[in-house]
């Protein structure tokens, strides 16, 4: 039996006496919640390897400075590239090269399982790519482009001109619907989403009181949104004649595109985990073939190790907080909840 089970990848250990299920083909595995982790800068690495996407979005695992050359673990994380063109260069630069971006920093614990680094990634790009997203909408106002739903607006200075910004509010439906629909014409001239232009080609009331939206996809030859190309229209249900609700909706539908094409083209050793193509009731009756295996008579013996190893996991997630103002908000904010002692943060003076 030893020699038909699953190899565990690097990073991984099973626990003592850690039952096995025995898949549909004959072979038998430990399923990772049956593991103990310790995962290294080498062991993230090769998870990297089996990893494919976008080539537009390469994935970095790097170390904090301060542990690359000691043998700790601490510090580990992954790093989603972005290829794309230079925007500090002079619009009227001959060559135009393209430059890589880094985006933030995805900090990987040793004792993470290995499901959950791949889904780190997974999560990574979604989120690299929905920054993209919101840098290419770019809106004409008053003579100018602007990239309105940007990530790096000034918050504070958005936060002190908040009368000015909700000024415009609109608290209930337009009563003229062909007015709202000239805005959204207008609005849809003056907007650019990374070579890609949209058309308005349906405006109809439902019954619902939501209006439906229907888009013509315009796209230009250069541009770069893969999950766009064999896109014709974009649908939306709006619910009140607001330009601005319509823009926010516009946005969220393509951010939602952005995360579908993520789910259908990250692979990891070439299976598309989160494609919407994967059968949701064998994933769940996969699912209720391991996740109760320490439940068994056999597994006694292993139960409480099993369960002591979760429990030690667990307190090293408690973050060590520091006394002041902070700690006095989280602790009233806490209170209601009358949490376990033990699972409360560690706070030292």
């Amino acid at each position: 039996m030893t020699s038909n089970i699953e190899t565990l990848l690097a990073g991984e250990k099973a626990l003592d006496n850690a039952p096995k299920a025995e898949l549909a083909d004959g072979r038998f595995c430990i399923p990772q919640h049956y593991l103990s982790y310790q995962h290294t800068l080498q062991s993230v690495e090769q998870l990297l390897l089996d990893i494919d996407f976008d080539p537009r979005y390469p994935v970095f695992v790097s170390q904090d400075n301060s542990d690359k050359h000691s043998n700790k673990n601490a510090g580990i994380y992954i790093q989603v590239g972005i290829v794309g063109i230079d925007n500090y260069k002079p619009s009227n630069a001959e060559v135009s090269q393209d430059k890589i971006v880094y985006g933030r920093k995805w900090r990987i614990e040793p004792q993470l399982p290995t499901s959950e680094i791949i889904q780190t990634v997974f999560l990574a790009l979604k989120k690299a790519r929905e920054h993209e997203v919101r840098e290419l909408f770019r809106l004409e106002t008053l003579n100018k482009t602007t990239t309105p739903f940007n990530n790096h607006h000034d918050l504070p200075l958005l936060t002190n001109s908040s009368d000015r910004l909700q000024s415009a509010k609109v608290t209930g439906p337009q009563s003229d619907p062909s007015l709202f629909k000239k805005e959204i014409e207008d609005a849809l001239c003056r907007i650019n989403y990374g070579g890609i232009q949209f058309e308005l080609m349906t405006f109809m009331a439902r019954h619902t009181g939501d209006f439906l939206v229907d888009l013509k996809v315009i796209p230009s030859n250069n541009h770069t949104l893969s999950e766009l190309s064999n896109t014709q229209f974009i649908s939306l249900f709006i619910k009140k004649l607001d330009v601005n609700y319509f823009l926010h909706q516009l946005m969220q539908q393509l951010i939602q595109l952005s995360d579908r094409y993520v789910d259908e083209a990250f692979t990891y050793r070439g299976f598309n985990r989160f494609s919407w193509d994967n059968n949701i009731e064998a994933i769940a009756q996969l699912s209720s073939e391991v996740r109760q295996l320490h439940k068994s008579e056999d597994a006694k013996s292993f139960t409480q190790h099993w369960q002591l190893n979760n429990y030690e996991t667990d307190r090293s997630r408690i973050p060590v907080v520091a006394s002041g103002a902070l700690w006095s908000k989280l602790k009233v904010q806490l209170e209601p909840f009358s949490p376990i002692e033990s699972t409360l943060p560690i706070n030292f003076t």
